[in-house]
Order: C-alpha cells, then sequence, then structure tokens
C-alpha cells in the first residue's frame, strides 16, 4: 500500500500534466483570427448583397421538383412543384440580397425545390429556391466560383401570383 505522501506525488504529477496539456489547443481553429479575438467583429460581407449582375437563363434542370424540409412542420407543401418555366421565371426576376436580408427580412420556408441552372454569360450553378421567394445559388462556374449568392424574387412571394405570372 503506497504511503500519503506517495499518493501526494502522483496527485501532483497528474495535475502538473493536466496543466501542460491545457495549455496546447488540438482544433484546427486560427485563435489569432478577429472573428475569435474582436468581439465587435461583423463579416463585411454580411450585409452587403453579392455583385453578381443576373443575365438570362440559358437552361434550367430540375434535380428535385419539390421536397419538404422541417423548418416548419405544420406548412403544407403538396401544391409546390416546380417546373422549368417557373425556375426560369425566378432566375428571370431575382435579385441578389444580402445574408442579413435573407436571415431577418425575408420568410423561410420548408418547401423547396433543386436543380441546376446555365446562364446565358455561361456561369452555371446549382440552386436551391424556397416558396416564399429565397434562393440559394451556389456557383459552379465563372468570376462567384464556390460562393454562395442569395436571391430573391419579390413577383414569386404568393406561389398563386407566381404560378399566374409565369403563365403569361
Amino acid at each position: 500500500m503506497a504511503s500519503g505522501s506517495e499518493k501526494m506525488r502522483w496527485k501532483f504529477r497528474l495535475a502538473l500534466a493536466l496543466s501542460l496539456l491545457a495549455g496546447f489547443s488540438f482544433a484546427a481553429e486560427p485563435k489569432d483570427h478577429s472573428t475569435y479575438t474582436d468581439p465587435n467583429y461583423v463579416d463585411p460581407d454580411y450585409y452587403t448583397p453579392a455583385p453578381y449582375k443576373m443575365t438570362k437563363v440559358a437552361k434550367v434542370n430540375i434535380t428535385n421538383a419539390s421536397f419538404r424540409t422541417d423548418y416548419d412542420p405544420k406548412e403544407d407543401c403538396t401544391d409546390f412543384v416546380i417546373t422549368p418555366k417557373l425556375a426560369t421565371f425566378y432566375f428571370n426576376h431575382a435579385r441578389p440580397v444580402s445574408e442579413s436580408d435573407r436571415m431577418h427580412r425575408y420568410a423561410f420556408s420548408s418547401c423547396k425545390a433543386e436543380g441546376k441552372v446555365k446562364f446565358a454569360n455561361g456561369d452555371e450553378a446549382e440552386w436551391t429556391i424556397q416558396r416564399g421567394g429565397m434562393a440559394f445559388v451556389d456557383m459552379l462556374h465563372g468570376k462567384f466560383k464556390d460562393k454562395t449568392i442569395y436571391l430573391h424574387c419579390d413577383k414569386c412571394v404568393d406561389w398563386s401570383d407566381w404560378l399566374r405570372a409565369a403563365r403569361k
């Protein structure tokens, strides 16, 4: 059986080892980055829409015409189905919005559709359009490659208005 002083030495050694390990950071976060060190840091792009100039749609592919997420379990998405004509109408009338507007100004929806779009300027993107007029566009080619652009279509906020407008 170990003596009391021997137990104290082991406790001291363990405490010393743990205190040395506590100084190491195992995460791959740059702790000197302003995001972590400045409590007043604001992403400069948060309040500014991407300076993307929308051009006409050359081609639209639908990969999932309608699906539902669990954002609002009570939202009925049965009548929300995007067609190529509706997606083309959307992109021809949408405009870039800031991430701040996406988060605080426009409504989220559980009703969504996904696909790909090619614009007349050659840019290509994968998109997710929500009922209510919001879209997330992940650019695949062009100046904004690998960037997400948030879009909003004022003419697409109300689903029935969107359907009527796209028929014209």
